[in-house]
């Protein structure tokens, strides 16, 4: 069995991803590693739907569709992050590197509402 198949992925937890390779990002998708919330996750193909972090706070803090996370034991972040939930993927498992921390419920459930607006799902 390959490695990547050995891991379980969970809905609210914080993962490093590989969004993508040298060369492969276009235009202004999220590229390289990040940390990344799992907002579903679809064992059936091992692929999860991701929302990409970043910490480059100052970019994007008034930016529509965001929210701010601080680091805290339970996310092991490093640093203050935005949720951007515009750049929401789904990803193969193969990408996934290491689990960072899980989201606190409060910080997920004000994503799952931006999401909601995001997807106009009222």
């Amino acid at each position: 069995m390959e490695k990547w198949r050995k891991f379980r992925i969970k809905n609210r937890e914080i993962w490093e991803v590989e969004l993508s390779l040298p060369g492969e990002g276009v235009g202004h998708e999220e590229k390289f590693k990040h940390p990344c919330i799992v907002v579903k996750y679809n064992r059936f193909v091992d692929m999860a739907t991701i929302i990409p972090l970043t910490s480059n706070v100052k970019a994007l803090k008034d930016f529509p569709h965001t929210q701010i996370i601080s680091p805290n034991n339970q996310n092991r972040l490093t640093k203050q992050s935005i949720v951007m939930i515009y750049q929401i993927r789904s990803l193969s498992k193969q990408r996934f590197l290491y689990k960072r921390g899980r989201v606190i419920k409060d910080n997920y459930d004000k994503i799952q509402i931006i999401l909601k607006d995001y997807f106009q799902l009222y």
